[in-house]
């Protein structure tokens, strides 16, 4: 996965800035005021070697929450049981502007397939790409490989100021040549990086709605990608510790970035908090896939880099 690090901000999205920002640390461990007064710019988040895959998200940027949502829909679409109906219906109703929802509703009915993917089946790869103006992004979805021809479908998805996605359109257009200019952002379905990445990133989405969190959205993100055992432990975690375990934090980061661990066997997931007038905290995480099915079965933290 691969992403530039240019975020176009979205008006009318609010940044996650706080005077004092309370972090947590592993589960078990009670919670740590972090907060630093420091006028230093955010810290480039998690530096990996050109050897390891990343991805960065920007909380309030058209590409990033165009991907969050069609990565985390894949990843419904194609859970290892079977589709995962209630993720994709709490992505849908979150992202999607109810007009432009029922449009694709009666769309499906008629055409027999997926209105967000136009298809029958899941891509095994995906980009989001910077539109024509500060309101689209463009997805582009490969499918087959293997055996099997390879199709590519290629969408402007066009934003509200307010972050709701107003339209999904197909074009025959080409991307133009990829420039330093043009934001994008890449993922392979079944990839543990972009798994991750899908996760966080919807999951930041839905805490930071504009009209206040978005639980269930949350809740079917949690009962999607966590292993049921490590939901459990969470749960008791944020009992005692009164801060979201998945983000180790009372707020939502400003940005992250999501990289492999050089073990091979982890993921690493950095946020920065704050940002502006505020103090800057960067939060360190190491995610834990089941190697299988790739639920997560543990978050933990560890020391800034």
């Amino acid at each position: 996965m691969s992403d530039n690090t240019h975020a176009r901000r979205r008006p009318g999205r609010r940044a996650a800035v706080a005077a004092g920002l309370v972090l947590a640390v592993g589960l078990g461990v009670s919670m740590q005021a972090t907060a630093q007064a420091t006028a230093a710019p955010a810290k480039t988040s998690a530096k990996a070697s050109t050897a390891l895959r990343s991805v960065n998200g920007f909380n309030g940027d058209v590409v990033t929450q165009v991907a969050d949502f069609y990565g985390a829909y894949v990843d419904a679409k194609n859970d290892s049981s079977s589709p995962d109906a209630a993720l994709a219906g709490a992505l849908r109703a979150h992202y999607l502007a109810p007009a432009v929802a029922e449009r694709l509703k009666a769309w499906e009915k008629k055409n027999k397939v997926d209105g967000v993917l136009r298809a029958q089946n899941v891509p095994m790869e995906w980009t989001v790409s910077e539109g024509a103006t500060g309101l689209e992004a463009v997805v582009t979805l490969t499918f087959g490989g293997g055996e099997s021809p390879t199709t590519t479908t290629r969408f402007v998805v066009e934003q509200e100021p307010t972050g709701d996605i107003i339209d999904i359109r197909t074009t025959n257009s080409a991307l133009a040549k990829a420039s330093p200019a043009v934001r994008s952002v890449s993922g392979r379905t079944g990839d543990s990086v972009t798994r991750v990445a899908d996760f966080y990133g919807a999951y930041v989405d839905a805490k930071d709605d504009p009209k206040g969190p978005d639980a269930a959205l949350a809740g079917a993100l949690r009962a999607h990608y966590l292993a049921p055992a490590f939901a459990e432990r969470l749960k008791a975690w944020e009992k005692k510790n009164k801060v979201d375990g998945v983000l180790r934090a009372q707020n939502v980061p400003v940005d992250w970035t999501v990289s492999e661990s050089r073990n091979g066997r982890d993921i690493v997931v950095a946020h920065n908090f704050g940002g502006g007038e505020a103090p800057t905290v960067r939060t360190d995480l190491v995610v834990e896939l089941e190697p299988v099915f790739g639920d997560v079965t543990d978050i933990r933290t560890t020391s800034t880099r």
